[in-house]
């Protein structure tokens, strides 16, 4: 009688040491969560109250061009504390190459997964896989400075026009650090990102469903891109959105490579516009984050920082709510 008294409370205590465990653990999780939710929270109210001010003494012109040059705004606010400050040189800078390198790293990160995860030989994407991992973890530090050493001196000696380099010159400086390599620094860079959750997304895909699509009488390429890409379109926002993310609040290799002259790219000039600088946000920010001393030019740049993370915000909701759409119209909720 006493054996199996013990043996029956033997499990009861195993049980009652589980349910503890899971407690802790829940209540564990339960105060990183929260840790993080209060995190973000300070730190978006932190930067819109310091960014307050720039928004209050400019109202909707903060948005708008000027003929003053936003480099010549920018040090008017630390040397006279002009709080007149017209960002749209900046945000043009960071649509222009945010934008750019989305149109050329997504079909490209798109073409390599779909070959990566269905096509390449197996001993093929033992190599590839460590290499997209690399890349996507590469600093972007990394990336800057080799085009900076590499590829801008190409650009400058191959690709502008020295001639209309000579008549632009009294307005701005053709070269090879611009907005083309801007483009390109940053296509490089979000590509790897894509293209890592992309081929995870349709490894997923289950074989019977591109199998059955291929018994049905399509080929390899018409049974990947209607049934593998349709059932990973959830997936490809996500990554989309993940990448075009990490490029809009990318400022070291920008500042390296873009120019760093808040100018406003004129698209009358035609494929010169490419070889103009542009300043975006994020280097602005970085560019003259020793003067933050100049309670005038922080609050602008803060008010930089702000719109940043706005638009990231933005595109991370927007990217979740149309996945989740996408999702739920894939499995027929």
């Amino acid at each position: 009688m006493a054996a199996e008294t013990l043996s029956t409370t033997q499990p009861d205590r195993r049980l009652s040491r589980v349910r503890i465990a899971d407690r802790l653990a829940l209540v564990a999780f339960g105060s990183i969560a929260l840790i993080t939710l209060v995190l973000i929270v300070a730190i978006t109210v932190f930067v819109l109250s310091e960014a307050w001010p720039s928004f209050r003494d400019n109202g909707l012109g903060w948005l708008s061009d000027s003929p003053t040059s936003l480099d010549t705004q920018l040090s008017s606010a630390f040397t006279t504390h002009s709080a007149v400050v017209h960002a749209w040189p900046a945000i043009l800078g960071t649509l222009l190459t945010t934008g750019g390198a989305l149109l050329i790293a997504f079909p490209f990160a798109l073409l390599a997964s779909i070959f990566i995860a269905d096509l390449a030989p197996s001993w093929l994407v033992r190599f590839l896989d460590p290499v997209v991992t690399l890349l996507a973890g590469t600093p972007s530090v990394v990336f800057g400075l080799f085009a900076l050493l590499a590829v801008a001196p190409l650009i400058q000696d191959h690709l502008v026009n020295q001639v209309a380099a000579a008549d632009y010159a009294p307005i701005v400086l053709l070269s090879g650090t611009s907005l083309l390599l801007g483009i390109v620094v940053l296509a490089v860079m979000i590509a790897p990102v894509m293209v890592a959750i992309f081929v995870d997304a349709l490894r997923a895909v289950p074989n019977t469903w591109t199998e059955g699509a291929i018994a049905l009488g399509c080929d390899r390429w018409r049974a990947t891109r209607r049934v593998s890409l349709a059932a990973i379109r959830p997936a490809l926002v996500a990554g989309t959105g993940l990448a075009v993310g990490r490029a809009v609040g990318e400022a070291i290799a920008l500042s390296m490579v873009a120019g760093s002259v808040a100018f406003t790219p004129n698209p009358l000039d035609g494929v010169n516009a490419f070889f103009e600088p542009v300043r975006p946000l994020a280097s602005a920010i970085v560019d003259y984050s020793e003067e933050f001393d100049a309670a005038t030019l922080r609050a602008d740049l803060f008010a930089f920082g702000a719109l940043l993370l706005v638009i990231t915000a933005a595109m991370t909701i927007g990217a979740k709510v149309i996945a989740s759409r996408l999702d739920r119209r894939l499995h027929g909720a």
